[in-house]
């Protein structure tokens, strides 16, 4: 995450398989602006799939576990940070069985908010 990134940004990493094939693995991304929107986007686009309600503690969110993309566990939270409210969005590769990806999704957004307030010079809190 980037500080002179004002209104949002993405962070992504990929491994080169072959020499022309990369494979996105994790994707962060963050909106200062329109969090509410890009929410309720998110919202309309995953509700045919189970969810599972934020931790309180993450602000206003779902994550889901999706078994047909390629990236399959997916989760956006809204929270405040100062004055703002922004969203941040995760998505990631299969995790190891036996692992709970929801679980793993809650504790990275913590990991990537708390990051986000560090970077941002505000307090992650729930919106």
């Amino acid at each position: 995450m980037d500080k002179d990134s004002s209104y949002g940004g993405v962070c992504v990493a990929m491994i080169q398989r072959q020499p022309d094939v990369r494979i996105r693995h994790l994707d962060v991304v963050w909106e200062f602006d329109g969090g509410e929107r890009i929410l309720t986007m998110h919202e309309q686009a995953y509700s045919d799939n189970d969810s599972h309600q934020s931790p309180a503690d993450l602000g206003r969110g779902f994550a889901i576990t999706d078994h047909v993309s390629p990236r399959t566990n997916h989760m956006i939270a809204l929270f405040r940070c100062g004055e703002n409210r922004p969203s941040l969005s995760i998505d990631f590769a299969p995790v190891v069985r036996g692992r709970d990806a929801v679980q793993d999704m809650f504790a990275f957004m913590r990991i990537a908010q708390q990051r986000f307030g560090e970077i941002h010079d505000c307090t992650p809190r729930a919106a």
